[in-house]
């Protein structure tokens, strides 16, 4: 019994990281169907994808100090030098952002970029506004949302200290997914696609619902205390937000939305930190 109960859990857990991450593991053909069943614990599989990045962070920043720490002896024979102290940070957090959106497969700024190219087209309809999203291109519109947001992330990255990157982007990354999650809970799909099997699975699901939010402010609470649930709780409202815009643009929620919520909202839960 406790064997089968293993094999299941990590059956979910192999379904969740394939679908959210670009990690080599073994996949099966209902890894889909899985994922959207069990998509309450997104914020779990999230935290574990934010350690993976917070651990790549701390050793890129460690590695990189001995490096610049070398070049800096070298070049002015061990005195202080400022500008060796912002490369090594700067760098480390550049390599920090790359990771995360590889890690990723790139899939949810994909899904910025569409949302940035229909929010472009002013007075269009939502037929046209998906189908810009749906077409391979990249607009004004969508290049400056995907500056915007990757920019700004990048730079509360820079703006956290080493010694508290790893709970933070835990705590990030669990935000975003429980904002992924509150669009599934309350939002609705006019189309089918992506979005809706997502949102099939969660719609209206209290109680699983209830589960991802005590799962998400758990991890918050214990990592950063009060600080860390504030965080979380922003997730609800990016959520939140994120259904009205995409019934304004698409007409409900979409896989595009999904994506563009998760960016959305692992910069504001780090402006929530940083603050």
């Amino acid at each position: 019994m406790l064997e089968t109960l293993t094999m299941k859990a990590l059956r979910v857990f192999r379904s969740l990281m394939t679908f959210l991450t670009v990690i080599p593991l073994k996949m099966d053909e209902e890894f889909l169907e899985l994922s959207a069943r069990f998509m309450f614990l997104f914020p779990i599989a999230g935290a574990l994808i934010g350690f993976l990045a917070g651990l790549y962070s701390v050793l890129a920043y460690y590695f990189l100090l001995l490096v610049f720490g070398f070049l800096n002896a070298v070049l002015f024979l061990g005195s202080q030098n400022t500008l060796f102290a912002f490369l090594t940070k700067g760098t480390a957090c550049i390599m920090t952002l790359a990771f995360l959106l590889v890690l990723t497969g790139l899939q949810h700024t994909d899904g910025l970029i569409d949302v940035g190219n229909a929010l472009g087209i002013r007075k269009a309809s939502v037929k046209e506004r998906t189908k810009v999203a749906h077409a391979w291109i990249v607009t004004r519109a969508g290049t400056l949302l995907v500056l915007l947001v990757s920019l700004s992330t990048l730079l509360l990255i820079f703006l956290i200290i080493p010694e508290a990157i790893i709970q933070s982007l835990i705590v990030a990354e669990a935000s975003a997914k429980l904002a992924m999650v509150t669009c599934a809970w309350q939002g609705s799909s006019q189309q089918r696609g992506l979005g809706s099997i997502f949102i099939d699975s969660m719609r209206k699901r209290h109680g699983l619902y209830l589960v991802s939010l005590v799962t998400s402010l758990f991890i918050g609470g214990v990592l950063l205390g009060l600080e860390g649930m504030l965080a979380v709780t922003l997730g609800i409202a990016v959520g939140g937000l994120m259904i009205v815009l995409s019934k304004r643009i698409f007409g409900g929620v979409t896989g595009d939305i999904f994506g563009a919520t998760n960016e959305i909202a692992r910069m504001i839960a780090l402006f929530a930190l940083v603050w």
